[in-house]
């Protein structure tokens, strides 16, 4: 399953700074439907995504970060600039593919989660949005992302709702604090 994740990633143009860390057969922790204190849903806001929730696939193990149904969505907080899953255990990470060229970085930085803490960019709320940034990337929102084949989550370098990449949709993601997630 590792070199798997490592393949998809590296398939869909990510330069892994640090391979995900997965055991050969990882083991789901099955996800909460109330919401734990402290924690937020994020999803989705926009179609083709309106309420899809961000998560792995399977749930709650190290992989690739997609939006997916709510049933199975992970549970989320900041803790010093680092976005953390709290329904897995350990706690998962949301990493961004580091590119090799910072100045002309490409459309689309994959995203996965791991279990280490990511060395590459501060997450941080903007009111409900979900943000990433680091200095050596600029963007021109950083509340900017794409969902891509197999609803898989990248940061979006470009500029929102302009020159989309083909079989991508341009979103914004946000938190969600009711009881439950909802459809």
């Amino acid at each position: 399953m590792k070199s798997t994740i490592v393949s998809i990633l590296l398939s869909a143009g990510a330069c892994l700074a640090s391979p995900v860390a997965q055991a050969d057969t990882p083991v789901s922790t099955p996800s909460p439907t109330t919401l734990q204190q402290g924690a937020y849903w994020i999803r989705g806001v926009t179609p083709p995504n309106y309420h899809k929730y961000l998560q792995t696939k399977p749930a709650n193990v190290p992989g690739i970060a997609v939006l997916e149904s709510h049933t199975t969505a992970g549970q989320f907080n900041i803790e010093g600039g680092q976005l953390v899953n709290k329904v897995s255990n350990p706690p998962l990470y949301l990493w961004v593919e580091e590119p090799a060229d910072k100045a002309n970085p490409p459309r689309t930085l994959a995203t996965f989660f791991n279990t280490t803490k990511s060395t590459f960019g501060t997450f941080a709320w903007q009111g409900d949005t979900l943000t990433w940034s680091v200095p050596s990337i600029r963007r021109q929102n950083v509340g900017a992302w794409l969902v891509c084949k197999n609803q898989q989550l990248f940061i979006n370098t470009g500029a929102y709702g302009y020159q989309t990449p083909a079989g991508c949709s341009d979103h914004t993601i946000h938190y969600y604090n009711d009881k439950t997630a909802n459809n």
